[in-house]
């Protein structure tokens, strides 16, 4: 790196701009991670209708219509609980006097150890009681699910002042795409299962209070953020910045990663010389707006990769972000609602078992059901001419997202080799698919 190159960095307008979009004082969640009774104790926050997030009832309703929506062939206490609450009973009921509670101690093993639910929702006017179990970071086993189950009913449902009450049992897993079809079957069918995107919708509306002045709804759009890869427009004014200033500034970013992982304690004089040392230096002063840019160098990169191997792919077909990359193939455009792909490819990096020299992805399909136009296609159709090519897709129709995942934990070319084959039998499939004109 030239200093130069440096100083041209430095003064792109573009730098400034996400310096400034990127200060962190309204998103405690960017300089803190929680831990699994941090994480719940947030969650019992914004499903509370009575603190101050102004959402009132409303992120209780996202909850229980998304957990409807991933109800589809539960058994037992879920298939009654609903059956009785749809989501139009959902949507026009009040949830105001509901309450969550939270590490609920209960008995397991036959009364001989104690146990722990995460959050227990309940309302006692429209008598409805929710046990959820929160995974953060710990995979899900069958034996506890049913260890919870028999406590529960044993020790809370049967109570008198329960007798009538519905109840539901459901689990949030912040990495449940992770898990195979065979995983999913083996947690049995009692519980529902959910990811955390169930709180986009809320973020969402909680954008739209914030853009009318009202800050409280802050700290839920954070923790939305946090949880999911949802991005408010801020965000992704702020990814579209980094991945420009990637691609601008190749030979500085370099030269970033590079003193970014320097520890302090091997610094000499020589640090903090010349024009390498002004970097080393500001990487120190501004380390959140510079781990935004290192994390986005590796997913930027995979752009010219995935054009250079599909050539049906344009730029108008590439949707990225900090630390993903989505893509759609031409045929899709005929079939969208509106401007949201309904079906499309997703490369993301996973953390979690990436180092700074050694990325690692997973390749994931994505079906949005609510993004076809009716008019063009038959969703449902589709969707099943589909799941003849990807194995799945065809489960959990009633639910607006599916996810399947089809590469785990590979590398940057085994991820572009994945997302090409996945992108042309797509392709293959709709051009031929009955009924599509």
């Amino acid at each position: 790196m030239e200093a130069t190159e440096l100083y041209a960095f430095l003064r792109d307008p573009k730098l400034l701009e996400l310096m400034e979009l990127n200060k962190t004082v309204d998103d405690v969640f960017e300089v803190t991670k929680l831990l699994e009774n941090q994480n719940s104790e947030v969650l019992a926050w914004c499903m509370n209708p009575n603190e101050g997030h102004s959402q009132g009832d409303g992120v209780i309703k996202d909850f229980l219509e998304a957990a409807h929506a991933a109800s589809d062939g539960c058994t037992y206490d879920n298939r009654k609980f609903f059956a009785k609450w749809t989501p139009g009973k959902i949507r026009t009921s009040s949830f105001g006097a509901a309450f969550v509670t939270r590490e609920f101690s209960i008995k397991v093993d036959k009364g001989t150890a104690n146990g722990r639910l995460d959050l227990f929702l309940v309302d006692p006017v429209n008598k409805i009681l929710v046990a959820i179990e929160n995974k953060v970071k710990a995979s899900l086993t069958v034996q506890q699910l049913e260890k919870y189950v028999r406590a529960v009913k044993d020790q809370i449902s049967t109570r008198r002042v329960f007798a009538d009450y519905d109840l539901a049992f459901i689990v949030l897993d912040q990495d449940l795409e992770r898990y195979k079809e065979k995983q999913l079957l083996e947690l049995g069918k009692r519980w529902a299962l959910l990811d955390y995107r169930w709180l986009e919708a809320s973020a969402s509306r909680a954008r739209f209070q914030l853009s009318r002045g009202n800050n409280s709804a802050q700290l839920l759009i954070a923790y939305c953020q946090s949880m999911t890869r949802w991005q408010s427009p801020t965000s992704e004014k702020i990814s579209d910045l980094a991945a420009d200033l990637v691609l601008t500034h190749q030979a500085v970013i370099s030269a970033m990663r590079a003193s970014k992982y320097k520890p302090l304690n091997q610094w000499i004089p020589a640090t903090v010389q010349g024009h390498l040392g002004e970097l080393t230096l500001f990487v120190a002063q501004h380390h959140h707006v510079c781990d935004k840019l290192l994390s986005v160098r590796g997913v930027a990169s995979l752009v010219p990769m995935l054009l250079k191997a599909i050539p049906t792919l344009s730029t108008e077909l590439v949707d990225q972000g900090i630390q993903w990359i989505s893509i759609t193939p031409p045929e899709t455009l005929g079939l969208m609602r509106d401007e949201g792909w309904p079906v499309y490819v997703t490369i993301y990096r996973v953390a979690k078992v990436s180092k700074p020299s050694v990325p690692k992805y997973n390749v994931r399909l994505v079906w949005d059901k609510n993004e076809f136009d009716v008019d063009k296609v038959r969703e449902n159709s589709l969707r099943l001419h589909l799941s003849k090519s990807f194995p799945g897709l065809e489960k959990f129709a009633s639910s607006q997202m599916r996810r399947i995942l089809l590469a785990e934990h590979v590398t940057p070319m085994q991820a572009i080799d994945s997302a090409t084959k996945i992108m042309k039998l797509l392709s293959a499939q709709i051009a031929n698919c009955p009924g599509l004109d």
